[in-house]
């Protein structure tokens, strides 16, 4: 582990400044998070896109790959967490609003692990008011009770706003096009993001069009006042008191740490195997350093939050495993707004939130958003492995059977009760005496025993390596892997050597719905009470039609604002307002 610490800190170094030869480093990361409004009625979504940047100069940061998003309520505990992987330093995601959560001031946080080196203050935020019209006599987060009987309250609307003026680009620099400004319902908004300056095209920026009302609502951070913040935080590598926190810097880190029941036998240099079973499934293995401790760096996007980790070695059952909490971070010290009581005049405009955020759950399944469709990987022994597609041969219903007549290459050798697979070598003999490595959807079996009884008719194909195997450190004489035509398989093995559990994991991106009347009779008889007419965390500068959208059948004033940064790190904040009006009072 101390080894391992060491490169990755080497790299951080080489990633950000090295100050005073090499004793002290500069955390020159953080992170920008854009969402679609700061005040939220139950049932409605918070969306949001995730900037990772460096502190310096706001230019894309490449160390960390993951992200992390919470909402925190006043009590200063987290309610709801979220993992983001960050592809070319972005990400993306959204939480539904579930009535569960009272109505009160919470924040929304945003961060990386390697951020988590700075104070707690130094993390992105965001003041949010969530109003829950359920419990309106209940008390809020913080304990004060939230009525509507006083008071009045202002539109929020906001000010037009250019770009900054950074780097001497002007403010025509980009700019929004439309067609026109006032609208009928469902309408289409013809919207254009242009520029006459190539520096803005390779940036990344997101947009949203929101309904604006008389909710009580807090100011965002825009991405040009985000910018004059150059908060850095400096480590001293040497110091031992130091608690650092490593970067994601090659994906998600699962670590964890092995012990001795007996408190006796060795746990260095032990072996230990993950497993993320499934379509593109994950098979890893590392040693444990001195203390038994152990670390996985998952490279590549997995999203099944079901994990397998287990201790290869003949004596396995000597030890037992344990895995690492997240870092946890210290809200004691923050700062909360405080709760108001709500005004009298918002009735109308909180009832309105309310009925539009039902009727639009209640027609979900008319526009779900669309889950970007995981990628699939080849295995990790891709394409030395010898396929064995079941369906080409006569199918047999044991593996004993199956091992005869098709996959001839591969025997059991019982020890000990138990079951072991082994692939013969005909360039050898005798044969090597370790087993194969075994999987079956990507889940490693050390113990074989229940292969011997599964119904091979489930298996749709084997694969099989003949030969010296290595995964990581640790080496197998062979390979043999099963897939299901489920790629579902749930193993019965347990023991204090075997750790399975389910861990957060990264949020599947989404395409957004968008509502589209080009053919009015196509959605003619479902209603639409979008509030939030568009949301886009991937904007094009210059596409034709990458922004236009519908109006719904709301009227009202509505808020149209970009955020993002030119890949030299130029903050772009664009702010418009369009108005829909109900053509049948006209």
């Amino acid at each position: 582990m101390d080894r391992i610490k060491q490169i990755l800190l080497l790299f951080a170094i080489i990633s950000t400044q090295l100050v005073s030869a090499q004793k002290l480093i500069i955390v020159d990361e953080s992170i920008y998070l854009h969402a679609n409004g700061s005040t939220f009625v139950s049932g409605e979504t918070l969306l949001y896109k995730v900037y990772c940047l460096k502190s310096s100069d706001k230019t894309p940061s490449i160390l960390s790959k993951i992200a992390y998003v919470e909402i925190v309520d006043s009590n200063k505990k987290s309610v709801l967490k979220t993992k983001i992987a960050l592809e070319n330093s972005c990400g993306q995601g959204d939480y539904f609003i579930p009535t569960t959560l009272k109505s009160g001031k919470y924040k929304l946080i945003a961060y990386t692990d390697w951020m988590l080196n700075k104070p707690t203050s130094d993390l992105f935020q965001i003041d949010i008011t969530i109003i829950n019209p359920f419990n309106m006599d209940e008390k809020s987060a913080s304990g004060t009770i939230v009525k509507t009987n006083q008071g009045n309250s202002d539109p929020a609307v906001s000010t037009n706003e250019n770009i900054s003026t950074n780097n001497n680009i002007t403010s025509e620099s980009l700019k929004f096009n439309l067609n026109k400004k006032t609208f009928t319902n469902r309408e289409l908004v013809d919207l254009k993001i242009e520029s006459v300056n190539p520096l803005f095209k390779d940036g990344a920026y997101s947009l949203s069009v929101r309904k604006i009302d008389h909710l009580p609502t807090s100011s965002q951070i825009s991405a040009k006042t985000f910018s004059e913040n150059k908060s850095n935080a400096i480590i001293d590598v040497q110091n031992p008191e130091s608690k650092i926190v490593l970067p994601e810097l090659r994906g998600e880190i699962i670590s964890g740490k092995i012990t001795a029941k007996n408190n006796i036998d060795k746990v260095d240099n032990i072996t230990v195997a993950l497993s993320l079973p499934g379509k593109s499934f994950v098979f890893k293995s590392v040693k444990t350093d001195s203390a038994g401790n152990f670390i996985f760096y998952i490279d590549r996007a997995s999203y099944s939050p079901d994990i397998t980790i287990q201790i290869i070695d003949d004596q396995a059952s000597h030890y037992s495993i344990s895995l690492n909490n997240l870092p946890q971070i210290d809200y004691s010290k923050l700062s909360f707004i405080s709760d108001e009581n709500l005004s009298f005049s918002i009735k109308d405009d909180l009832v309105n939130r309310s009925i539009s955020s039902q009727i639009e759950n209640a027609y979900y399944h008319k526009k779900i958003d669309n889950i970007s469709k995981a990628p699939n990987y080849d295995p990790f022994y891709y394409p030395i492995a010898k396929e064995y597609i079941l369906d080409n041969y006569t199918r047999f219903k044991t593996l004993r059977e199956t091992f005869t007549e098709v996959v001839i290459e591969v025997y059991n050798k019982p020890k000990d009760d138990k079951a072991y697979l082994h692939v013969n070598n005909p360039n050898i003999f005798p044969q090597l005496p370790e087993p194969a490595l075994v999987l079956i959807d990507g889940l490693y079996l050390e113990n074989q025993n229940e292969l011997m009884t599964y119904n091979m008719k489930n298996v749709y194909k084997v694969e099989v390596i003949i030969g010296r195997y290595y995964v990581g450190p640790k080496s197998f004489n062979g390979l043999i892997s099963f897939t299901t035509f489920d790629k579902d398989f749930k193993s019965t093995q347990s023991g204090s050597s075997i750790l399975k559990t389910s861990i957060l994991r990264p949020q599947l991106k989404k395409i957004y719905n968008k509502i589209s009347y080009v053919n009015l009779a196509d959605n003619e008889r479902i209603p639409d009470f979008r509030n939030q007419l568009f949301w886009n965390p991937e904007v094009k500068i210059n596409s034709q039609n990458n922004n236009s959208f519908y109006t719904s059948d709301l009227s009202g004033t509505f808020e149209v604002i970009l955020e993002g940064f030119a890949k030299n790190g130029t903050p772009v904040s664009l702010k418009e307002i369009i108005e829909v009006k109900d053509l049948a009072l006209n």
